[in-house]
């Protein structure tokens, strides 16, 4: 048996009659750079002053920036032959722990220098602080200059710490903090950082201490910074408002 098929013959519909998809009321109408500036100068009401900053820059494709506080940061020196590093002895030297070394004993030193990288000279006033990060968070720190003494542009000083551990604080993000005029920088040592087995003779001990930093194994032998090879243990002290992106440590 055939089956019957029924011929449909659709009838057209004229494109014209239909309403097009910009007369709509959602339609995007392109955009006005002067509409923009009539609406920046009237600000959402329910806006605050900074999330209508931000909301501008937004629109402008930038991003809110905030003006830092005043105080020194310090950073690790990545690149060693760009900033005249000039690690010529005599440092000062600061020990970063209650505990005193005894003569005749063994340790370990961990380390790390900062170069006063700016054009202030700082004294005892200027109240710069410096602790290990394992120590209690209740101990304000041990002060790096005291009475006469001062610190002068381009000069260095040593943090450091005598120890029986291989290296007693953690590899990630422990190290020495230092509090700098109201800002706060941490300073990992890094594997430079560390002289290991140094019997302690107080007469010699600083003279020592020195030798280590410019010219022991994490200086290469001297010739690290001169060739512009990786320590880890070298610092610069700047001003807070530097534009910089080599961090040294958390704040």
């Amino acid at each position: 048996m055939r089956r019957k098929f029924r011929i449909c013959r659709p009838t057209l519909e004229r494109f014209e009659a239909r309403e097009l998809p910009s007369a709509s009321p959602l339609a995007a109408y392109p955009i006005n750079h002067r509409n923009i500036l009539v609406q920046e100068r009237h600000p959402h009401p329910f806006l605050t002053h900074h999330q209508e900053s931000a909301a501008t820059l937004a629109l402008h494709g930038g991003s809110p920036r905030t003006s830092a506080p005043a105080g020194y940061l310090i950073y690790r020196i990545t690149n060693p032959i760009n900033f005249n590093v000039g690690l010529r002895p005599p440092f000062g030297q600061v020990l970063v722990q209650h505990r005193q070394p005894i003569p005749g004993q063994v340790y370990n030193v961990l380390y790390v220098a900062v170069k006063n990288g700016t054009a202030q000279t700082f004294t005892a006033g200027s109240g710069f602080t410096v602790r290990l990060t394992n120590q209690p968070r209740s101990f304000a720190g041990f002060p790096v200059l005291t009475g006469d003494q001062v610190w002068k542009p381009n000069q260095w000083i040593v943090f450091y710490v005598l120890t029986k551990k291989y290296y007693s604080v953690s590899f990630v993000a422990g190290g020495f903090q230092l509090q700098t005029a109201g800002r706060s920088s941490t300073l990992v040592p890094g594997p430079s950082g560390v002289f290991l087995r140094l019997p302690y003779k107080p007469a010699t001990f600083a003279r020592t201490l020195d030798w280590i930093v410019a010219y022991g194994q994490g200086a290469q032998l001297g010739a690290g910074a001169k060739l512009g090879l990786p320590d880890t243990a070298i610092n610069l002290l700047v001003n807070a408002n530097t534009n910089r992106i080599d961090f040294a440590g958390h704040f």
